[in-house]
C-alpha cells in the first residue's frame, strides 16, 4: 500500500475483494496470535474473512502513521465494546489515544477510517425491498406517501446514522431512527441532533449507488476547523478516500520468519 498523506488528519479506504487461502496467510501476519483465534471462532468463512481484511487494514494505516509493524499495534475495545487503539508506549496509562478507527464490511466491501478523534464509517448493501415499517426503524420517521420506500434512499438514510453511532460509541444500543439529520450542506455534511451523545457531530455519504451505500461520521471540529471558519464558508476536507481493490494493497507473499 502507498504510504499515506500524513498531511491529511482522517484516512478513509475502501478495499474490494475478499483473499483466497493465500491471502488470509498473508493477512493473518499482520494479525497477534490472539486477535486471529477470536476471527476463526466465527461461524461463517465469509464473515472471517471480512473481519481479518478489515482488522489487517487497519492495522497497517494506524502502523503507518505509529511507526511499526501492523501486528505491533496494540488494538483494544472502549466503552461499549467500541474497537480503539490501546497505550502507544510513550503516552501514560489512561490517556487518551493518539489516533482512531473504525471498521464497517459488507459483502466484499470493507471500509475503514482511521484518524486523530474519534470517527464512524458504514457501508451496507442497499435492501431488495423496504417496507413501511423497516423505512420507519431507520428514519424515525414514515415513508414519503406520493411513492413506494425506496431501497437505495433507505440505504443512504441507513449507513448515515449507523455511520454516527459508531463514532459516539452507542453501536446497536440505540436504534438508527433515534437520530436528526439535517439537511446536507454544499459539501455534503449534514449536522447530526437527537440524542446528546451525538452533539458536534456531521455526516455525509461517501458514495450512493443502487448496490451499496457508505458514510463517513467526523466531529464538526474535524470538518470546521474554528479557526480557519467565516459565516457561510463551506466546510474544509480534512479526510481522503480512496478505493483500492484488495490486491493492490495486499502485497507479495513474504517469506515465513
Amino acid at each position: 500500500m502507498p504510504h499515506p498523506d500524513l498531511s491529511v488528519p482522517y484516512q478513509v479506504v475502501l478495499s474490494r475483494g475478499l483473499p483466497d487461502e493465500a491471502g488470509a496467510v498473508r493477512l493473518r501476519r499482520d494479525l497477534p496470535e490472539a486477535e486471529w483465534r477470536r476471527i476463526a471462532r466465527l461461524r461463517q468463512p465469509d464473515d472471517r474473512l471480512r473481519s481479518l481484511v478489515g482488522r489487517a487494514l487497519a492495522r497497517r494505516l494506524l502502523g503507518q502513521r505509529l511507526g511499526r509493524a501492523p501486528a505491533k499495534v496494540s488494538l483494544g475495545a472502549g466503552p461499549r465494546g467500541k474497537p480503539m487503539l490501546m497505550d502507544t508506549g510513550p503516552h501514560a496509562s489512561g490517556m487518551p489515544p493518539a489516533l482512531h478507527f473504525n471498521i464497517a464490511h459488507s459483502g466484499d466491501l470493507v471500509l475503514v477510517g482511521v484518524g486523530p478523534e474519534p470517527l464512524g464509517v458504514d457501508v451496507e448493501h442497499c435492501p431488495d425491498s423496504v417496507d413501511a415499517a423497516l423505512w420507519r426503524l431507520i428514519t424515525g420517521r414514515p415513508p414519503p406517501p406520493e411513492a413506494p420506500p425506496d431501497p437505495q434512499a433507505l440505504c443512504a438514510h441507513w449507513v448515515r446514522r449507523e455511520a454516527v453511532l459508531k463514532a459516539c460509541g452507542l453501536g446497536l444500543a440505540a436504534e438508527p431512527g433515534t437520530l436528526r439529520l439535517a439537511d446536507a450542506d454544499a459539501a455534503g455534511w449534514s449536522r447530526v441532533s437527537g440524542r446528546p451523545e451525538v452533539e458536534n457531530l456531521r455526516v455525509r455519504l461517501l458514495w450512493s449507488s443502487p448496490d451499496h451505500c457508505a458514510a463517513l461520521c467526523l466531529p464538526d471540529a474535524a470538518i470546521r476547523p474554528p479557526a480557519c471558519a467565516s459565516a457561510g464558508s463551506p466546510p474544509s476536507e480534512s479526510w481522503s478516500l480512496r478505493t483500492q481493490a484488495l490486491a493492490d494493497w495486499i502485497g507479495a507473499p513474504r517469506p515465513a520468519t
